[in-house]
Formats: structure tokens, sequence, C-alpha cells
């Protein structure tokens, strides 16, 4: 038995223990309360941008102008065509960019929890980083990047 007192009265009753905090009545009913605002918010986020698609066609409007057509330089008059083509190299330069980024995260993890890893996970990184290697020589034998 608990005694339950209160501060106000000065009073204290004695009362059965609880078992529990809550009785699960039913786990279904407990899932649906549990994950209906991810399911609300998931909804909204499908529809918000989806009725926003469908709305622009109605409000937007459909009159060609030749200011429409030129390229908008901040008030001042653009001076050739603003449909350049870019160098291949810059595009290059970006996915070696998003490559060593991304194998630097998994080198990174790797490192932290080396001394954790079985012999098989430390064989599938060095096989890993020999793909990186064997990928960096054949670019560089290619001579595709020795601009960077």
């Amino acid at each position: 038995m608990f005694a339950s007192c209160s501060a106000l009265t000065g009073t204290c009753v004695e009362r059965p223990p609880e078992k529990a905090l809550y009785v699960v009545v039913n786990s279904r009913t407990m899932l649906q309360d549990d994950y209906m605002g991810v399911a609300v918010f998931a909804i909204v986020a499908i529809l918000f941008p989806t009725l926003a698609f469908f709305l622009s066609r109605y409000f937007r409007t459909d009159k060609n102008d030749a200011r429409s057509m030129t390229t908008y330089e901040c008030g001042e008059v653009p001076i050739g065509d603003a449909q350049i083509q870019f160098h291949f190299q810059y595009y290059m330069y970006a996915i070696i960019f998003v490559a060593f980024d991304l194998v630097t995260v998994f080198v990174l993890i790797w490192a932290l929890v080396f001394s954790d890893l079985s012999e098989l996970a430390k064989l599938f990184m060095v096989m890993f980083l020999g793909v990186l290697l064997v990928g960096v020589t054949y670019a560089l034998k290619k001579e595709e990047i020795v601009w960077i």
C-alpha cells in the first residue's frame, strides 16, 4: 500500500499500488493514434505541391510578350544570348567533389568504429577504397582531370 498525501489539507490516504501506467486495449488503435500526425503531415506534403501545380494553370497569364522572352538582368539590357554552353570540366569537378565527399563520410565512419569491425567488414572497406583508387588512376591516365 502507498500513501497519497495532499499538501493543502495535510491528510494522507492509503491506496493500492497501480500495476501499470496504462493498459493497452487494442494495439492497432494505439499505433493509429501514434502515427496519425505523421499520416496527416504526409497527406499535406503530397497534396500541397499537387494543388499548387494544378492551380497555377488557372492563375498564370498566357500572354506572350517580347519582354518575357528576353533574359532578365536586373533591369539591364541583356547583351548576347543567355543560353551558353558550360565546359564539361565544371560538371566533372562537381561529380568528383560529390564522390569524394561521400567517400570521406564512409571513411570517417569506418575510422570511428574500426576496432569493432569484423574482418569481413574491413575487407569490404579495403575493396571499396581499392575500386576508388582504380577509378582515380584510370581518370588520371586518361588525363581528363589533370586541370583539377
